[in-house]
């Protein structure tokens, strides 16, 4: 599909139709028009307001920098967009999505993807019209960097530069404190059962409530319990009921896996999984679950003490790669916190579980565990890949690693050993894979449908959205050339009896510099609707869905 400026004006500071907020916040006034641009009916048109938007980059700036990897321009902004399609008039809620967009500070560039301070995008829909907005979030990073003009928190590979020695010695004091590490929420937002919407990322500290309406920064998310530690899963698993995550133990290697009810704050365990090898826990960015069983993987690239110590980072940041460890999967009983099952399985490097499920035999018996993952074939160049210098320089060269879905099969009767395999052939996503999303109905059941981001060689990003049928073994995938999607969300339609009967939403950056909010139709895979920003928007990470009340 050929991208397009709105009604065809590709060079101008603004889309020619996009309605805006003045800094009173009024919409300004709306011109009525229907014009079909490439099969899609165009609505919601409104006069452009000048004073809004930062110019785009130069073509100079476009060429060596895609909009992707290139520092949002401002610290905030508002304005309802046009819609190019027609939204479906049941989508009634907010998608909010979190991801790192400022990298940098002062003269002073980032090194990796995962060190930018957080940007928050929403995207409102109510009767098929949409507005969007961005803000930074006011962590207490953000806050020092802006003030005093440099780093001041370490970040994923960034650590602030000590004066002298004694500076550097008190540096390493407040890191084993906790006191020098992030709040930077950069990686995900979740909704609690209780209304409150968090964002996260792997530090503790680094939760931070915000107000879904407005974006702004409410204040710290505080765990009112004692069970202390610095850091976490990025990717607890949250449903109406409750909170589950696990807490790395980085003295007596394992893991907590713990559980908060809505409306407190107040973690409590469930039990505890000992690591089976290694000089310390397997990275745990995110985990899996079932009905009645929490999936905590234990993978051969661990967390180093030593590598946290350093004040540059080294090939693999905070982790090393420790094969001689092997790779484990244990299971817990989520009522009992007893340990049902723990296998070694092949060795795997994975950021993301896309979801589990019970095995059933034909009387209805669990015997095994299903866990499917973003797996990248143990290969752990992906966080080198991952480098903004790297992103930053496609030259054409195909240098995107492989990934596929890997499958683990755990049987629960007493084997020491499970499986790893692809659940598809990966040339069906065309074998890259990651930031997946599926029907939030079917959490720790058995699914068919899965929404991913794979590829389109040559390239060195993920740059397809795929839709996954894991019982015919296809995908689906939508590309466009020189686009850069985030995250494919799925919002599953209201009383829908279908598992794919629902919208994607995704983000998409040009390398044009532009940028827009995607809508394809979940089971056709085709697309639906588009709204064009008023200026490009840097790759986001992950989102939530906050319904309208």
């Amino acid at each position: 599909m050929a991208s397009m400026g709105c009604l065809g004006i590709r060079n101008s500071i603004l889309p020619a139709a996009v309605a805006l907020t003045d800094m009173s916040g009024r919409i300004n006034q709306r011109v009525t028009l229907k014009r079909n641009v490439r099969g899609l009916t165009v609505t919601n048109v409104a006069t452009p307001s000048p004073a809004i938007a930062p110019s785009r980059e130069t073509e100079s700036v476009v060429n060596r920098n895609h909009v992707a990897w290139t520092s949002v321009r401002q610290e905030s902004w508002e304005g309802e967009l046009i819609v190019e399609g027609e939204i479906p008039l049941w989508l009634r809620g907010t998608y909010l999505r979190n991801g790192p967009g400022l990298w940098g500070i002062g003269n002073y560039e980032f090194r990796h993807l995962f060190d930018g301070y957080a940007t928050l995008v929403k995207l409102r829909f109510e009767n098929g019209r949409l507005v969007a907005g961005h803000r930074q979030i006011e962590s207490e990073a953000y806050k020092a960097a802006k003030k005093n003009k440099r780093l001041c928190y370490r970040e994923f590979s960034e650590v602030p530069k000590a004066e002298n020695f004694l500076a550097y010695v008190g540096e390493l004091a407040s890191l084993f404190s906790g006191a020098s590490l992030t709040d930077n929420a950069n990686t995900g937002v979740v909704k609690l059962g209780d209304g409150r919407v968090v964002c996260l990322t792997e530090t503790q500290k680094g939760s931070i409530v915000i107000d879904p309406d407005t974006l702004d920064t409410k204040g710290k998310f505080e765990y009112s319990d004692t069970l202390g530690g610095l850091i976490h899963s990025a990717h607890p698993i949250v449903t109406d009921k409750e909170f589950l995550t696990l807490l790395p133990d980085l003295v007596n290697p394992g893991y907590l896996a713990v559980r908060m009810k809505p409306g407190t704050n107040e973690r409590k365990v469930i039990g505890r999984v000992n690591c089976r090898n290694g000089p310390a826990p397997g990275w745990v960015h995110s985990f899996p679950v079932t009905e009645h069983y929490i999936v905590v993987p234990e993978m051969p690239l661990r967390y180093c003490a030593q590598n946290l110590l350093k004040a540059e980072p080294t090939p693999l940041y905070k982790f090393e790669w420790h094969p001689d460890s092997k790779a484990f999967v244990h299971v817990m009983c989520k009522a009992s916190g007893k340990i049902v099952a723990s296998v070694e399985v092949p060795l795997f490097v994975t950021f993301h579980f896309i979801n589990a499920y019970e095995a059933e035999d034909k009387d209805g018996r669990v015997t095994a565990i299903v866990a499917d993952c973003c797996e990248h074939n143990a290969d752990t160049t992906i966080l080198e890949k991952l480098r903004l210098q790297n992103l930053r320089s496609f030259s054409g060269e195909d240098v995107l690693p492989d990934a596929r879905v890997g499958r683990f099969i755990i049987p629960l009767n007493g084997s020491p050993y499970g499986k790893l395999e692809a659940a598809l052939d990966p040339d069906e996503h065309g074998r890259g894979l990651d930031m997946c999303s599926i029907n939030p109905n079917y959490l720790g059941l058995k699914y068919r449908y899965a929404f991913a981001c794979g590829a389109h060689r040559p390239c060195n990003f993920p740059n397809t959205l795929s839709k996954l049928d894991l019982v015919e073994k296809k995908a689906k995938n939508w590309y466009e050339e020189g686009a850069v999607p985030s995250e494919p969300f799925f919002v599953p339609r209201p009383g829908a009896t279908q598992e794919d009967d629902g919208v994607v939403i995704s983000m998409i950056s040009q390398k044009t510099g532009s940028g827009y909010a995607l809508l394809l139709d979940g089971s056709s895979f085709k697309e639906i609707a588009r709204a064009e920003f008023p200026y490009g928007l840097p790759y986001g990470l992950h989102g939530c869905w906050v319904p309208k009340k």
